[in-house]
């Protein structure tokens, strides 16, 4: 069968709608300006707006992470794979226990990385900038730190 034709076969096969008691699926769409950045009491200079879902709900979400300058994360490391891309700033990203600047990776805006779960890191910012990431993964997500060994 000709390429051409089996376009057309496939551009002409039914696609199914649903049914009129079904709801229309949700757009979710959020300008940079509408993110509800609010501060983690327990870890001063971050701070976590919620974009989708919700990381100690089952599930897919996303959220923002607000490192302010200078301001880096404990170790600690996490029980799912998270994915983060860097929003604004330059992201130090450190792969072992240290939570040190020397070693980090420096990543720029539109960067990518993949937190493995159970692989121990620390992250934020080791200059005088803020730093903004985004974070997909799928929750339940438990957030173990080295410190105090939550």
């Amino acid at each position: 069968m000709k390429p051409r034709l089996l376009l057309m076969l496939f551009l002409a096969m039914p696609v199914p709608v649903g049914t009129a008691d079904e709801p229309a699926p949700a757009f979710v769409y959020l300008q940079a300006s509408d993110m509800d950045f609010q501060p983690l009491p327990d870890l001063p200079g971050l701070a976590v707006s919620p974009v989708l879902g919700n990381p100690q709900e089952p599930g897919t979400y996303v959220i923002r992470v607000r490192f302010g300058p200078g301001v880096m994360s404990p170790p600690h490391f996490h029980d799912q794979d998270r994915l983060v891309t860097v929003i604004s700033g330059v992201w130090a990203f450190g792969m072992d226990g240290t939570g040190r600047c020397e070693g980090t990776v420096p990543l720029m805006a539109g960067a990518f990385a993949m937190h493995p779960k159970g692989a121990v890191h620390y992250d934020g910012s080791c200059n005088g900038e803020e730093v903004v990431v985004q974070i997909i993964g799928t929750g339940p997500v438990r957030t173990t730190w080295l410190e105090t060994g939550e």
